[in-house]
């Protein structure tokens, strides 16, 4: 199963074991086109130029089409400080109550994240697989009402955080069909439902039950179910399997958690500390140890997108990298 699932995903590799490619945000991107991130983050083109320039220079298998982790909850209405060298900022939230279904498409920087990838298709070619990058409803409802206002909620107010999560689900599906529509993937990131934020319980309650409709809806459209958490995912093995995920992006390795997925596709896992100030050794060693231990076929990627300013040469040295 996870061999078909590799094969249809990457079909010109289908006959490697692994294929690679490095997560990468706005901010590293403006470092390799030494622009300002303040206005890479805000254009579809210069985020476009940026990932073609990374693919060229990383030589990556695949690419995902990512600005920051604020785009969906800027489209929703909260406002955003926007600075020249770091990412944006969160000035507002949305007051939970105030939260509709409304749809996003044509909102904020959204259509830049489809021009992006559409300059990124027309040079690369239809067949390159494309992801673009979403939030999980969790994620989602935290972040444009407020975090820690929301995880406490989980407690204090279970029904309203529901009523959150339920419209935020709402939304999503509508951007993920549409991400499909347009002939890319989606690949939905889960920073907030992360085991090193909250508990097994509280993933299996208000995390992975949103998802599935999300993954539901990917099946029915014949596309991919794509997952990354951030974090610790030590104590989630049984959520993740009855999800049932075909692409799992993980920052941390726990075997015993991949001996029950076993049609899910392994992606990650070296680790972005070392992009920034260690030697190309350390990053030999952790690559080889990512390819030593990772279930086959699988995605060699950082663990998550990598810091700003990561050294290309570091970058090159993973995906030189050989098993």
């Amino acid at each position: 199963m996870r061999a078909e699932l590799f094969k249809r995903l990457f079909p010109h590799h289908a006959n490697k074991s692994f294929v690679k490619g490095p997560m990468i945000a706005a901010d590293h991107l403006a470092f390799l086109l030494n622009k300002p991130i303040g206005e890479v983050c805000r254009s579809g083109e210069l985020l476009a130029e940026g990932l073609l320039k990374a693919q060229q220079l990383y030589q990556s298998d695949f690419i995902i089409v990512f600005f920051d982790v604020l785009v969906e909850p800027e489209a929703l209405g909260i406002e955003l400080k926007y600075r020249k060298d770091h990412n944006p900022y969160t000035l507002s939230h949305i007051n939970p109550g105030q939260l509709k279904n409304i749809s996003t498409l044509k909102r904020g920087r959204i259509p830049q994240l489809f021009s992006a990838a559409k300059i990124c298709r027309k040079k690369l070619g239809a067949d390159f697989p494309i992801f673009i990058s979403m939030k999980d409803p969790f994620s989602l409802a935290a972040m444009t009402t407020g975090t820690e206002d929301f995880l406490s909620s989980l407690i204090l107010d279970e029904a309203q955080s529901i009523e959150v999560l339920e419209t935020c689900v709402k939304i999503q599906l509508n951007l993920l069909t549409e991400i499909i529509s347009q002939g890319f993937i989606p690949f939905i990131g889960s920073p907030i439902g992360s085991g090193s934020l909250i508990s097994k319980k509280k993933f299996e309650q208000f995390v992975a039950p949103y998802l599935q409709p999300l993954f539901c809806r990917a099946v029915e459209l014949s596309s991919f179910r794509c997952l990354h958490i951030c974090g610790s995912t030590e104590h989630f093995s049984i959520a993740l399997k009855k999800l049932n995920p075909d692409l799992l992006s993980i920052e941390i390795f726990y075997p015993q958690m991949w001996q029950k997925l076993t049609s899910t596709i392994a992606m990650g896992y070296v680790s972005t500390d070392l992009f920034y100030n260690k030697k190309a050794e350390d990053i030999r060693l952790n690559t080889l140890d990512c390819i030593n231990s990772l279930p086959r076929p699988f995605i060699l990627s950082s663990g998550c997108d990598l810091p700003a300013l990561a050294k290309p040469d570091l970058v090159q040295e993973m995906m030189q990298c050989q098993s």
